[in-house]
């Protein structure tokens, strides 16, 4: 008994000659499987571009349409298109991206002015200008990063702003 070949798609064993396998690969009912079987991994975007251009069905609306997947005619009614298309449509919206309005925009626009005033008013000359709660004034010899303000407190101590309520408890006994 010579070599045998399974057709995965068919699940047929056959034996394994060229001609005859080259026969069963052409045959209607092989390609039929094997569109059946890379259909199942193909993304909606892929599905609704092959079948919107694809004229609808006639046969298969019967139930008389012998070519099944690989009929070149689309077997999806209107109402399956437009669910694709709401599929794909949905899944190219970014989530969670809420749009802001005029209003929240003009007040984001003043607010980020004001905070570029009052930090350049800060650092000036490279030192720092500190205001405390007592109205004193007190001049850093040095210039903070703006950029690290926008990670808040998840910096370590060592690079954090500092602020004049971090010296009130504050107790020096010596200088040394």
């Amino acid at each position: 008994m010579g070599k045998r070949y399974v057709c995965d798609y068919c699940n047929k064993a056959m034996v394994a000659t060229p001609a005859i396998v080259r026969t069963h690969n052409k045959g209607l009912i092989h390609q039929k499987f094997v569109q059946q079987h890379y259909q199942q991994f193909k993304d909606p975007e892929t599905i609704l571009r092959e079948e919107s251009k694809k004229k609808r069905c006639t046969k298969y609306a019967s139930g008389e349409c012998a070519y099944g997947s690989i009929c070149r005619f689309t077997h999806y009614s209107e109402a399956q298109i437009r669910e694709l298309q709401e599929m794909v449509a949905a899944k190219s919206m970014p989530k969670d991206v809420m749009f802001p309005s005029f209003e929240e925009l003009v007040h984001k626009l003043l607010d980020e002015k004001t905070n570029d005033k009052q930090q350049n008013s800060r650092e000036k000359d490279g030192n720092t200008v500190m205001y405390d709660s007592n109205g004193v004034t007190h001049v850093f010899p040095w210039t903070y990063n703006s950029i690290l303000e926008s990670y808040g407190e998840d910096l370590p101590p060592s690079v954090q702003r500092l602020k004049t309520d971090d010296f009130t408890d504050a107790k020096i006994a010596t200088w040394g």
